[in-house]
């Protein structure tokens, strides 16, 4: 395509959106609401995740030694090496008694003759780590006699961060497809206010390619139109959230503006730009059959 021919495209683009504002306003306003809803379901599924994450990385495995074990060294050694295990932390039974001694607010609870604590370590499991297997695995070393690592709560974390998973790809896939359709639905407000220039155009002997250029180009600045003013009113009221909390002494350890706009501003603006450029060229194919 040449340069000139490009500036007279771009340049119609201009002038469909200025000739129909009313409808061009229109449509950026529904591209900007459909954006906004689908940058919700985004924040409030990577929160969640984040919040799991958070949670999984509170998960500690107790590793509970028989009372006549000396070799430590070594079996920290052998848990380190277990898949999944991030950080591997030996609790000697002193320290496991000063720790209980300051949960009861007791104090010289056991001397260290009558002290019936084990040695014990904690495992930090990496995140999507097999909790079962690492138990099972640090089971199987010798002097190992009891794990404790909250079974259910950890089943239920696994579930939990799944569901969240599953169900925020749906509502984000129900959310594009929604936006995709409203965005046609729009576009075709402008194609169809403008259906005598186009059969006036077909007459004159103008290819459809040349026809749809200056609508494609001019859906994509709508979708630019519409996601610059959805990344607007999400950025801004995700950071007056986190400040709202922040004044409130409410503290819920969401991620920061800059975790979240990054990637909702990529992902609002190619949206924007795919669903406007699509949407011309759906609204465009009744009018331009051979």
């Amino acid at each position: 395509m040449k340069p000139k021919t490009f500036c007279y495209f771009l340049h119609e683009a201009f002038c469909g959106i200025f000739r129909n504002s009313l409808i061009s306003l229109a449509a950026i306003g529904i591209i900007s609401i459909a954006l906004v809803l689908f940058g919700l379901f985004y924040i409030f599924t990577v929160n969640i995740q984040h919040l799991g994450t958070l949670a999984w990385d509170k998960i500690e495995v107790r590793v509970f030694l028989k009372q006549d074990v000396s070799n430590t060294e070594k079996i920290k050694k052998q848990l380190t090496q277990i898949p999944g295990v991030r950080d591997v932390k030996f609790i000697p039974k002193k320290d496991g008694a000063a720790a209980l001694e300051r949960l009861l607010g007791s104090k010289n609870l056991f001397t260290d003759d009558d002290n019936p604590l084990p040695d014990c370590f904690h495992l930090s499991p990496a995140e999507k780590a097999n909790i079962d297997e690492i138990t099972r695995l640090a089971s199987a070393i010798s002097g190992v006699e009891e794990i404790v690592y909250g079974q259910k709560f950890v089943n239920f974390l696994k579930v939990l961060i799944r569901l969240v998973l599953v169900m925020g790809l749906v509502l984000m896939i129900f959310s594009a497809l929604a936006v995709l359709y409203m965005v046609v639905n729009t576009i075709q407000l402008t194609v169809y206010a403008r259906r005598n220039e186009i059969e006036i155009m077909k007459l004159v002997g103008a290819t459809n390619s040349f026809i749809r250029w200056p609508f494609l180009l001019e859906g994509i600045f709508l979708g630019v139109g519409g996601a610059f003013l959805a990344v607007l009113l999400l950025t801004k009221g995700y950071g007056f959230l986190l400040g709202k909390l922040r004044r409130l002494n409410v503290y819920i350890p969401l991620l920061r503006c800059t975790e979240v706009n990054q990637p909702l501003i990529i992902s609002l603006f190619a949206m924007g730009i795919f669903f406007g450029g699509s949407g011309s060229l759906f609204s465009l194919r009744r009018y331009l059959k051979d």
